[in-house]
């Protein structure tokens, strides 16, 4: 029994297109899964760093005494408080100074975190704010210079201090949102009103809580470290 040829020729040239489409197909599945898989593991790798980072602070938080703060304080300061430089020129650093001596208006203890700039230059650097709330205390502090005191819904003081200038409309009483921009780094204070260089260009951060025998300072660095990532 003899073979159509035209048949035979049909059928494989059929079965070639099936396999190719199959291929493709496979390629294609291929493709959505390591375009899908990937994002879900970094996104994976994220979360746990955002954990481990979160952990870390309650920890700090905790042995401090001011645990019951964590959870208001993650949640509503969402940006750090320096600016990126938009010249790529000036940078900022920090380290965990909290508690540390001084001496300029009687021995006392450093209730915040001084952020350093590359650039010891006064107005180098853009400060915004870390969180929404009200402009509670605006003006000059002999031991902070030109300062500001931003006051959250949850009762959190944050506190900015050594500005260079104001930015305009900032007022006691206005209300600003996570991001605003507040003031310009600066090197005012320990001196009478208009004071600077006394010390290199730094903004001074700290956060106060509220509590029964009156506000307390916490430690920011933690808290800075995350969001300077």
């Amino acid at each position: 029994m003899k073979l159509n040829s035209s048949f035979y020729i049909s059928g494989t040239y059929t079965c070639y297109m099936e396999n190719n489409i199959i291929k493709r197909i496979r390629n294609v599945i291929c493709i959505i899964l390591i375009c899908v898989t990937i994002p879900c593991i970094l996104y994976c790798v994220q979360w746990k760093e955002d954990m481990c980072c979160k952990t870390n602070i309650r920890t700090q938080l905790e042995q401090e005494g001011a645990g019951e703060y964590a959870r208001n304080l993650i949640k509503e300061m969402e940006y750090f408080p320096v600016c990126p430089d938009s010249k790529g020129k000036a940078e900022c650093y920090f380290e965990d100074g909290y508690g540390a001596g001084r001496t300029y208006g009687g021995d006392r203890k450093h209730e915040g975190i001084d952020i350093m700039s590359t650039v010891n230059q006064p107005g180098c650097l853009k400060i915004r704010s870390v969180s929404d709330g009200i402009v509670e205390k605006k003006g000059w502090l002999e031991l902070g210079g030109y300062r500001l005191g931003i006051r959250s819904s949850t009762g959190i003081y944050y506190y900015y201090a050594h500005l260079d200038q104001y930015e305009d409309g900032i007022e006691e009483g206005k209300h600003v949102n996570a991001g605003d921009i507040i003031g310009y780094m600066g090197n005012t204070g320990y001196g009478p009103e208009g004071t600077k260089g006394q010390f290199d260009v730094h903004l001074h951060f700290g956060i106060y809580a509220r509590r029964a025998d009156g506000e307390v300072s916490l430690n920011p660095y933690y808290l800075l470290k995350y969001l300077s990532r």
